[in-house]
């Protein structure tokens, strides 16, 4: 985990810790709905590991905070990544062949290392990166649908340089009231919006946001 890594957790961390939140003492607690179905507090509990782990990194916190974190943590990547393939399936959205060899060929440079890992067979390396691939496609023609549509602000992410956090407010704004889904608890609630609507300092300067083509065939710096 690099310092990128860490810092959107710090400020993440610091909402969290602001607003109090106490995750549901209740296991089988209903905190959430998520199209249709109920999202209970034990589901979404992390591991003893990753708390730890980010314990560790986060040596300022106590293990009840940094247990918080990961609650609210799990809770808003299962609605956003809900809610983002909820789009994309109800837009017909899905990469060409061309663009999935695109990003297979950069992924194939990115993991050169592999080839030499006698743990892993030519067709299990191949095959995880087909599927790296796939998923790095996808994720750009969303996102390239999604600043098409509602615009706003693009921010710069290590799995995604062209993140349009803007358009992902506006979209789960959109989805909240339609019913897709609905938070109960009133301080994870809080938590998830103010979450939402971070402002972000590695905002890519609008002359610089480019959807043409996808941000890894691109040589130009994404931002100033």
């Amino acid at each position: 985990m690099t310092r990128s890594d860490i810092i959107p957790m710090v400020l993440f961390a610091a909402i969290v810790v602001s607003l109090g939140i106490n995750t549901p003492q209740a296991a089988d607690e209903i905190i959430a709905r998520l199209f249709g179905n109920d999202i209970s507090n034990s589901e979404l509990q992390p591991e003893q590991g990753d708390v730890d782990r980010f314990q560790t990194i986060l040596s300022d916190m106590s293990e009840k905070d940094v247990r918080q974190m990961l609650v609210q943590r799990a809770l808003g990547e299962k609605i956003t990544e809900s809610v983002l393939a909820d789009f994309a399936a109800k837009n017909s959205i899905e990469p060409s062949a061309t663009e999935v060899e695109s990003a297979y060929s950069a992924i194939k440079v990115w993991t050169a290392e592999l080839t030499d890992n006698s743990e892993y067979s030519r067709e299990e390396i191949d095959a995880y990166r087909r599927a790296m691939a796939n998923a790095m496609a996808k994720s750009w023609k969303t996102s390239k649908a999604l600043y098409e549509t509602y615009g706003g602000d693009v921010v710069v992410r290590q799995d995604n340089p062209l993140t349009p956090v803007g358009a992902y407010k506006v979209l789960l704004e959109q989805y909240n009231d339609q019913g897709d889904f609905t938070i109960f608890d009133p301080k994870l609630k809080a938590a998830f919006w103010e979450s939402v609507s971070l402002q972000y300092a590695n905002t890519v300067p609008y002359k610089n946001i480019n959807f043409t083509a996808p941000w890894w065939e691109q040589s130009a710096g994404l931002s100033e």
